[in-house]
């Protein structure tokens, strides 16, 4: 393990080590461009040079390993004028978009040039070189050639996590630009992270592009709920208003994030996200549409002719709640959890085989509470023993076949209305997991907890909450005060 000295700190690093991770690990921040942890080393912008004594002149300290006995400089004069001189070259072309840029906020030259330069142009702007603006490409993306200054993060991206090799250099010199390889689309399923990645705002997000500047967006850690992965993400967002889904990059699940999981938030701000109850097709307020969802329930007559699904796209504690609805309210043994499903990553890179958010969570609620097969369910059903079946929208579809012969009373909770089978007979509105908080286990037996980032419609309430009145209403008390109640006998172990 080689030991080195960089700005008089000392410091032993394993070997293969470059200079710009060793001064990371000793707090020393190396200005990088080109540079990024999860992708090859380029060292083509230059602005990570340092001084190593004895060298015969700077070196890229991105793509150097660390030697034995190495003194570095990040910080001499020496520096300090290659660093001037390298933002005075990627400048000289770069157009004055900053007003109107929506890298603004969150520009890697903006940053360094206040930082390290503060160096008034050489160059007129009559004599920089044009090239091309605006330009979409992609479902998701606009080039803008201009501000491009070459780092070729996106172009390694492409070629070495997606391997679809859309993008490369074109021409020589600086004539350079980017652009699509001839014949390819730049639709590979995580475009926008290409968007994350760039530092100076030439490719920008075709759903983020002047929706709101980035110093007004406050900062929600949560979980990406598209799919059993289960990324962790970061919810921007201003004015009780949702703007873009960024990775929140981590050992354990994600790096990056695809495309589909940066689009989950819409369904919050979608126009047919629900706030009321719906009886049949007409909209009534929540509280006489939970009255009318018990109503039906105590008609069934006996707790047998009633049955409860679960569901992997709620959390462990709406999924408990609805576990105590069918044995402590309804007393129904006619209840179900078993909603196994294959995982893994089916991409290579993130998406799962199974598109549902916590089929790990329900597992662990079959394992505290018990319940019945999806086979035994649907079996009561296509028998007429059941007559009302409560569940969420989307696991109606586990039962499709049967709900359209047995055509039991189905009571579902929902947000959306795009979300509501046709066989629903009641449909109850429920706070959204940007809205409220809640514990979900991904693929990798990983617990996870979204926190909420925007408020709820008034009167819609967490999915806990509308079966605690539920219960209510049909003459039980489940005692389910907070979230905490429901995770009661939940071993997350």
């Amino acid at each position: 393990m080689p030991k080195l000295t960089i700005d008089g700190k000392t410091i032993e690093v394993a070997k293969g080590t470059t200079l710009l991770e060793a001064a990371q690990q000793l707090g020393v921040y190396i200005p990088r461009y080109c540079y990024h942890p999860r992708l090859s080393v380029s060292g083509n912008c230059r602005m990570c040079l340092v001084e190593v004594e004895k060298a015969p002149k700077l070196v890229t300290a991105c793509s150097t390993e660390a030697a034995e006995g190495m003194t570095v400089r990040t910080d001499s004069e020496k520096v300090k004028a290659a660093r001037k001189d390298v933002l005075e070259f990627l400048l000289i072309n770069h157009p004055l978009d900053c007003p109107i840029c929506d890298q603004a906020g969150e520009c890697g030259l903006q940053d360094y040039y206040m930082e390290y330069s503060l160096k008034k142009s050489r160059f007129s702007r009559e004599d920089k070189v044009r090239r091309g603006k605006r330009r979409p490409l992609g479902p998701n993306l606009v080039l803008d050639n201009e501000r491009c200054i070459l780092c070729t993060r996106c172009v390694r991206f492409c070629a070495e996590v997606t391997k679809t090799s859309e993008l490369e250099v074109m021409e020589r010199a600086d004539h350079s630009f980017i652009d699509l390889k001839e014949g390819k689309a730049l639709d590979n399923g995580y475009t926008l992270n290409i968007a994350d990645i760039c530092p100076v705002g030439a490719w920008t997000s075709r759903d983020f592009r002047f929706k709101q500047r980035v110093w007004f967006l406050k900062k929600t850690p949560t979980v990406c709920l598209g799919c059993a992965t289960g990324c962790q993400i970061e919810a921007h967002h201003n004015d009780n208003t949702i703007y873009r889904i960024m990775p929140r990059p981590n050992a354990e699940t994600n790096t990056w994030l695809c495309d589909q999981g940066r689009m989950t938030y819409k369904a919050v701000q979608a126009g047919d996200r629900l706030s009321k109850g719906v009886i049949r097709n007409g909209v009534i307020d929540l509280e006489p549409a939970l009255r009318e969802a018990a109503t039906r329930i105590d008609a069934a007559h006996s707790a047998a002719a009633v049955a409860v699904l679960g569901s992997p796209w709620l959390s462990v504690e709406d999924n408990a709640a609805l576990a105590r609805l069918a044995k402590d309210a309804i007393k129904t043994e006619s209840f179900c959890f078993d909603l196994a499903a294959e995982q893994g990553i089916k991409d290579g890179i993130l998406i799962n085989k199974d598109a549902a958010p916590n089929t790990a969570g329900v597992a662990l609620v079959k394992a505290a509470h018990g319940g019945i097969s999806l086979g035994e369910l649907a079996s009561r059903l296509a028998s007429g023993k059941i007559k009302v079946l409560v569940t969420e929208a989307r696991a109606a579809a586990f039962l499709k076949p049967v709900l359209a012969s047995a055509k039991p009373l189905l009571i579902v909770f929902a947000t959306n209305r795009a979300q509501i089978p046709p066989e629903a007979y009641a449909t109850l509105a429920y706070a959204s997991y940007f809205e409220t908080p809640g514990t979900f286990v991904n693929y990798q037996g990983l617990r996870r907890t979204t926190e909420p980032a925007v408020n709820a419609r008034e009167g819609v309430k967490p999915l806990w909450t509308l079966v605690s009145k539920l219960a209510a209403y049909s003459g039980a008390s489940l005692k389910l005060d907070s979230p905490e109640d429901a995770l009661k006998g939940i071993d997350f172990k």
